[in-house]
C-alpha cells in the first residue's frame, strides 16, 4: 500500500490484517458512522444507535456481537419516559402480570382475610384503595382510580410530551395527587358504610 493509504486501511507491511471498512454497516441496533482510531491495540468505531444515542465500540465487540446498542438494550429504563415519578409506558400498558390471579392490574385477594384489595401506584407512591367483599367492587375502585392515569396521559402521553413534561410539571403534580387522595378517602368511606 502506498503513502496515500486511507486512515482506516492502515499499512499492511508487517503481515497484519487491514482494518475493516465498516462505515454504513449495522450490528444489532448500531450503525457504524466513522472510524475512531486505534487505542490499546484495538480499533474503535463511532456508531449511532436506533434510539438516537451514540457509542464508540471496539471492532471485536461489534464483530462478535458483544455490543449491540449504545446501552439502551441493557438498560430498558433508559428508554422509558419518566415524568413526575411515573413511567408513561407502564401506565399506558394494560398488560396484567402472569402472577396476577385476579386478572385485573392492582387488584389482589388477601390470603389472610379472603377479601379483595385494590391499590394503585402513581408518581412513585402506592395508594391502598380499600378492601372489598367482591372482585367486582375492587375492580370498580381500581378503574375509578385509573381515571387519574387518563388525565395524566392526555398531558404527557407521548415521548414528545414526556420530554416537555419535566419543565412543565409544577402545579399538575399537586392536582393529580389531590385527585388520587380524594379517591382514596372516598374508597375508605365506602368501606365503612
Amino acid at each position: 500500500m502506498g503513502a496515500g493509504t486511507d486512515d482506516i486501511r492502515g499499512k499492511n507491511g508487517r503481515g497484519r490484517p487491514q482494518v475493516k471498512d465498516w462505515i454504513g454497516r449495522t450490528f444489532g441496533s448500531l450503525t457504524v458512522v466513522a472510524y475512531d482510531g486505534k487505542r490499546g491495540g484495538k480499533h474503535y468505531w463511532r456508531c449511532r444507535c436506533r434510539c438516537g444515542g451514540e457509542a464508540v465500540v471496539n471492532q471485536s465487540n461489534l464483530q462478535d456481537g458483544h455490543t449491540r446498542s449504545c446501552g439502551c438494550l441493557s438498560n430498558p429504563a433508559g428508554t422509558r419516559h419518566f415524568v413526575e415519578g411515573t413511567c408513561i409506558e407502564s401506565i399506558r400498558s394494560r398488560k396484567v402480570s402472569a402472577s396476577n390471579k385476579s386478572g385485573i392490574r392492582g387488584v389482589y385477594q388477601n390470603k389472610r382475610t379472603g377479601r379483595w384489595a385494590a391499590q394503585i401506584t402513581f408518581q412513585g407512591k402506592t395508594r391502598y384503595l380499600g378492601s372489598f367483599d367482591s372482585l367486582k367492587e375492587a375492580a370498580e375502585a381500581r378503574a375509578k382510580a385509573e381515571q387519574v392515569f387518563e388525565e395524566f396521559l392526555k398531558r404527557y402521553g407521548g415521548p414528545a410530551q414526556a420530554a416537555r413534561a419535566g419543565q412543565e410539571a409544577g402545579e399538575a403534580l399537586y392536582g393529580d395527587i389531590a385527585a388520587l387522595m380524594a379517591l382514596q378517602i372516598e374508597s375508605s368511606k365506602l368501606q365503612k358504610a
